[in-house]
């Protein structure tokens, strides 16, 4: 059942970006002070669509990465909190 749902979203991404692919395959020149080429335009659209969601996805790990530590640390701090509430609660007693 997942294999079909996955195929009937598929088709159409790529029958769209095949299609936007087509609309935009006039050659653009591309000066990247040290290379200078000629490509499609629809390829400098999808390398910088594709290298922004790449960074997008880095950036969110980082701060997926310094969200999980900080929890690490106050998962500590409350283990010790726990921790001495017991020790005092028994020396009260």
């Amino acid at each position: 059942m997942i294999r079909l749902l996955s195929l009937l979203v598929s088709i159409p991404i790529i029958v769209l970006v095949a299609a936007f692919a087509f609309k935009n395959a006039q050659p653009v020149y591309l000066d990247l002070f040290v290379i200078q080429t000629q490509l499609p335009l629809a390829i400098i659209m999808l390398v910088v669509l594709l290298s922004g969601f790449v960074l997008g996805l880095l950036f969110n790990l980082m701060m997926l990465i310094k969200q999980q530590q900080k929890y690490r640390r106050l998962k500590n701090k409350k283990d010790t909190l726990q921790g001495l509430s017991g020790v005092l609660d028994k020396s009260d007693t």
